[in-house]
């Protein structure tokens, strides 16, 4: 045996899972929120403040100006995102749209961030545009509902794959993982719908 002999299969599969970890945990987290969707029910009540979310991390490493916060944003968000619960005065999406504002004061505050290449105008209109389309999810009826939350993930894997190419705002990797998981949840939701 030599050591110019092509590597086994398994270390074929072993180095492509590392290479594309972002894309094997945004499969892996889109199959597990699968399992609870409860699209019989007409609705899928977390998908909404999933689509602020993704959104509010954006805003975070735009104003930071800091790519690798889009990780720490994920990790501080996702309490919120999906422990917090809902009731009549607290809704995990009024709270994530109050710290995309938050953001988004704190980047007016700081005028630099708004020339340069994370573009925040660019990430505010993100927060807008997706804030709205959730918010419009929970108030409509449910097949309504479903239809525009699958719409807004569809937008948001596109939304990823723009700054995935450009190599802005977010790590690459977070891009890669984000715009996986939106598409896979897109397509699972008009499935079963």
């Amino acid at each position: 045996m030599t050591g110019n002999e092509a590597p086994h299969a398994r270390d074929r599969w072993r180095d492509l899972l590392v290479g594309r970890w972002p894309t094997a945990l945004g499969v892996a987290v889109a199959a597990m929120t699968a399992l609870d969707l409860r699209a019989a029910a007409g609705f899928v009540p977390p998908l909404p403040v999933l689509i602020v979310l993704m959104a509010l991390i954006y805003v975070g490493a735009a104003v930071l100006g800091r790519r690798r916060a889009s990780w720490v944003v994920l990790l501080a968000a996702l309490p919120v995102a999906f422990f917090l619960p809902q009731t009549f005065w607290v809704n995990p999406l009024v709270v994530l749209l109050a710290a995309a504002a938050a953001f988004l004061f704190l980047g007016a505050i700081r005028v630099q961030r708004l020339r340069e290449p994370g573009n925040l105008a660019l990430q505010a209109a993100g927060v807008l545009v997706f804030g709205a389309i959730a918010l419009a999810a929970l108030y409509v009826a449910p097949g309504t509902g479903v239809y525009l939350v699958a719409f807004a993930l569809f937008g948001h894997a596109a939304w990823d794959a723009f700054h995935y190419v450009r190599d802005r705002v977010v790590t690459r990797s977070y891009a890669e993982f984000c715009g996986v998981l939106d598409l896979a949840l897109g397509l699972t939701i008009l499935v079963l719908a």
